[in-house]
């Protein structure tokens, strides 16, 4: 097995998702299909005349995890290399292959990208992207939109960081349930008018803080003025929790580096697999090496 690779770049990006929850509804109740007076329909129970055991309250499963990547470009060889010996098996994470001989994969949610080291071999995606986050850290009401404005013209994407502290409802039964909410980004170039660019909604159970990444690129003049409407209305009940915030954007330039007659390799993964950025070694063919017609 080859050594651990030296690091080139190194980021974490937060794209933050999770499995949707069905949203509860209790299922009503024909009272002409009830024989009994209407002033008892709807008792629990109590002293005297076999009243029913007490209904323990029952919790959705949390169903909404924040999920946050890790993406890391190693430099395995200057000069072109033949590429990696068996794919797949070849690479290898805190010393346990990527996969197994039977095909089957050790790890999930991972994206590789390989480069063998040609002089016109192109950028790995993330490979020297440039992030500038701003923080905005505001609460969106449904009575009034938050703005933010890009001015750097070299911008080429924006990433809204939205977070929800909690999300969900406590029934009349004392159930605790999902719920939903719904929001909108637009985006305006040079004042020309708002376009809407994403309308979603968040929906499942959080009981605590859940955060959710939404991408943008962007294709117009500067600057740009990028908007946030929340769409659901807002909640007054206690029992219903659905606030979101807009927590920070983030300027995004695509450098396309593609170090050019370098060998990478690019990883992105489910940070969650590890307790940090894990360890990485390849197995690979290695570098090309021309050899004169004549040699013997």
């Amino acid at each position: 097995m080859g050594g651990a690779s030296n690091r080139l770049f190194s980021s974490f990006s937060a794209i933050r998702s999770g499995p949707f929850a069905d949203l509860d509804r209790s299922e009503g109740v024909a009272l002409a299909d009830i024989d009994m007076p209407l002033s008892r329909q709807f008792e629990r129970g109590g002293k005297g005349g076999g009243g029913g055991a007490a209904r323990t309250p029952t919790t959705a499963t949390d169903s909404l995890d924040s999920t946050q990547y890790a993406q890391v470009v190693d430099l395995i060889s200057e000069g072109e290399i033949a590429g990696l010996k068996d794919g797949f098996k070849s690479i290898f994470l805190d010393n346990t292959p990527l996969q197994n001989p039977d095909g089957t994969f050790n790890f999930q949610n991972v994206t590789i990208y390989t480069r063998t080291g040609t002089q016109n071999q192109d950028a790995i995606p993330f490979a020297g992207v440039i992030e500038d986050e701003r923080p905005v850290s505001v609460t969106v009401r449904n009575d009034g939109a938050v703005t933010r404005t890009i001015t750097d013209s070299q911008t080429e994407a924006v990433r809204v960081t939205i977070t929800v502290p909690r999300l969900e409802r406590i029934t009349d039964q004392g159930d605790t349930v999902g719920e939903s909410v719904r929001l909108q980004i637009a985006i305006q170039y040079n004042g020309g008018g708002f376009t809407t660019v994403i309308d979603d909604t968040i929906a499942g159970r959080s009981g605590d803080l859940y955060q959710r990444d939404y991408l943008v690129g962007l294709a117009g003049a500067f600057p740009v003025d990028v908007r946030v409407t929340r769409i659901t209305p807002d909640s007054n009940d206690l029992r219903l929790a659905n606030e979101f915030s807009w927590s920070s954007y983030t300027e995004i330039i695509y450098a396309k580096i593609a170090y050019p007659n370098s060998a990478l390799v690019g990883i992105r993964i489910d940070a969650e697999q590890f307790n940090s950025i894990p360890s990485r070694s390849y197995r690979v063919r290695g570098v090309k090496v021309a050899v004169p017609s004549n040699a013997t």
